[in-house]
């Protein structure tokens, strides 16, 4: 039988010297008798397949051909006598090879002289043997065959397994690899360290350099990876983030992984770029399967993402316990918003020359069905993280409306303050729930101001600017809430036409501790009165606060000292606004 893939001839010595260059598949031989592996090595010497060469390696029983699998990972095809140190010495290697080394690829020809052992088919089926031969049966054209198919198998199965545990860009393992070599570590009884790494800022590389020298910086990045002394296996999970299985213990494996990835800065073309990066760490457990524990390696780099630049956050327990609150709190809160729990209060804001009241901050507040009442800074949060910001945000602007109407339909100037988060000020459908709002509740627009963050107001996008455009156009006000705390272009702030800044309560909190608070203040006062924007301070709490931004220039204030946030019903039985309804 002749195949045009298996070539067979005299060869030069330059021949030779080209087939030595050739990628090798590697062919392990089983067999007891010694004559057969001879026997082999003639038959098969000088074998190419289709741009391979076929390298023999050889073990005598199969306690050692299980030892060289352990050791060498590229060994393609097994070569195996069924009946060897005991009658089914072959069927156990096949088996602890398939279960225990969880070598899939691998292709198995079984081989025996004797008939009366042949496996049942089911075996055949449930270990993937490629082919059962006798010795007798594998004549010189019969092996050449049975070989090829099964070196085909094994590339094509190659090639998918490629595809589908590999990451193309930086030849690193994906999610799909990591967690089968966890796996496999798992299954032999062996303990290991799972670091994720975030890579700090490098959303910002990419945007000043480009996606090419963006590339080039994360395979430098895989590349120390592979090279950290303790690491069994390394994988991208993601656009910047990365995994390391360690053999080291937590805290060696950290200081391994930290001193090789950061103790030089990258040069990628002729930029230099230091590598800092979060962590999150968890340990393997023969108990806990491999997608829990990166779970768990997970929850761990979150926090230590929240916590800053370059943090190491390592996994407990606890942490599952506060992610079940979390998500049983989201529950709840899905709950809440359906069945109406959700309730408004309202914070006056003052005129600080006058001491008038001029409108009211809405702040929304949750008491669950236990009767707990949630800080509105953790379920704000969790509205965010789980998609429902939207939705949140229109309640509260729609309660805003309808309770506060009657106030402006007998006060001309006054103003209802509605804070708009930055996650639903980008939603698609921001505009058309606010104008709808506006129209349902017959609700002037110059009534009504949104209250952005500074990071939210200050994105520099043209949908941003677009909306905003839109909003001034209706009448709607605009406040920039939080001034100070995020970064700002001065040029864009102009650009904005934003009607109030707001001075964050951590400035005004050191108006009266140090000079630096009072400049910042005072900075802030000059900038907005020279945008010609409205100047508002928050969290007002002691005289001595009042009185200096009084003596500064501040427009307008809120804050405990003048009035705490009430309810509807109660601030319209609040004597200085009831002065103003009911004049005398």
């Amino acid at each position: 039988m002749q195949d045009e893939l298996f070539q067979f001839a005299a060869e030069s010595d330059e021949l030779k010297l080209n087939k030595l260059a050739l990628p090798v598949l590697k062919l392990l031989v089983v067999d007891d008798d010694h004559d057969v592996h001879s026997v082999t090595e003639l038959l098969l010497r000088d074998l190419t397949f289709d741009g391979y060469r076929i390298q023999l390696l050889h073990a005598y029983s199969s306690k050692e051909a299980f030892e060289i699998l352990q050791q060498d990972a590229d060994i393609a095809i097994l070569l195996l006598d069924v009946v060897m140190e005991s009658d089914d010495a072959g069927l156990r290697l096949v088996k602890r090879v398939r279960e225990t080394l969880h070598r899939k690829k691998l292709r198995i020809i079984l081989r025996t002289g004797q008939p009366g052992y042949a496996p049942e088919l089911e075996t055949i089926s449930n270990f993937d043997i490629n082919d059962y031969k006798t010795k007798t049966e594998l004549t010189r054209e019969r092996l050449f065959t049975c070989l090829m198919a099964a070196a085909r198998s094994y590339l094509q199965l190659a090639q998918l397994e490629q595809l589908a545990y590999e990451d193309q860009l930086t030849g690193l393992h994906n999610r799909n690899g990591l967690l089968k070599a966890m796996e496999i570590a798992v299954a032999a009884g062996q303990i290991h360290t799972l670091l994720l790494l975030d890579l700090d800022h490098f959303s910002m590389l990419n945007d000043s350099f480009g996606n090419e020298l963006a590339d080039l910086f994360l395979q430098e990045v895989a590349r120390r990876l592979k090279a950290v002394p303790s690491s069994l296996t390394a994988a991208r999970l993601a656009a910047d983030k990365f995994a390391l299985l360690s053999v080291a213990p937590i805290s060696l494996s950290e200081q391994l992984c930290r001193e090789n990835l950061s103790n030089e800065s990258l040069m990628v073309d002729d930029i230099t770029q230091d590598v800092s990066f979060c962590l999150g760490i968890a340990t393997t457990h023969a108990d806990i399967s491999p997608s829990e524990t990166l779970s768990h390696a997970y929850m761990a780099l979150k926090r230590a993402k929240n916590a800053g630049i370059g943090q190491t956050v390592i996994f407990n327990d606890a942490m599952v316990d506060a992610l079940r609150e979390r998500v049983g709190l989201i529950s709840s809160l899905n709950k809440g918003m359906e069945d109406d729990q959700l309730y408004l209060v309202y914070q006056p804001q003052f005129n600080l020359a006058t001491k008038q009241i001029i409108g009211v901050e809405a702040l929304a507040r949750w008491v669950d069905d236990s009767g707990r009442h949630v800080s509105p800074a953790v379920f704000i949060e969790l509205a965010e993280q789980a998609g429902l910001i939207s939705r949140l945000g229109q309640i509260v602007l729609n309660k805003a409306l309808k309770d506060c109407r009657f106030l402006c339909d007998v006060l001309p100037d006054f103003r209802i303050a509605v804070n708009v988060s930055s996650m639903q000020f980008k939603h698609p459908d921001f505009l058309d729930h606010v104008f709808s709002a506006l129209a349902e509740f017959n609700f002037k627009a110059e009534h009504l101001e949104i209250e952005l963050t500074e990071s939210a107001a200050m994105d520099f996008s043209a949908d941003t600017e677009q909306k905003l455009a839109k909003l001034r156009a209706a009448g709607i006000s605009l406040a920039i809430d939080d001034f100070g705390t995020g970064f700002s272009s001065l040029a864009y702030l102009e650009k904005l036409q934003a009607n109030c800044l707001k001075i964050d309560k951590s400035f005004v909190d050191k108006i009266a501790e140090s000079g630096s608070g009072l400049r910042i203040v005072q900075t802030v006062l000059a900038l907005g009165h020279r945008l010609n924007m409205r100047v508002l301070a928050e969290g007002i709490e002691y005289e001595n606060q009042l009185q200096e931004l009084i003596a500064m220039g501040c427009d307008e204030g809120q804050g405990y000292l003048m009035a705490k946030p009430m309810t509807i019903k109660a601030l319209a039985d609040w004597p200085p606004l009831k002065a103003l309804l009911q004049p005398s």
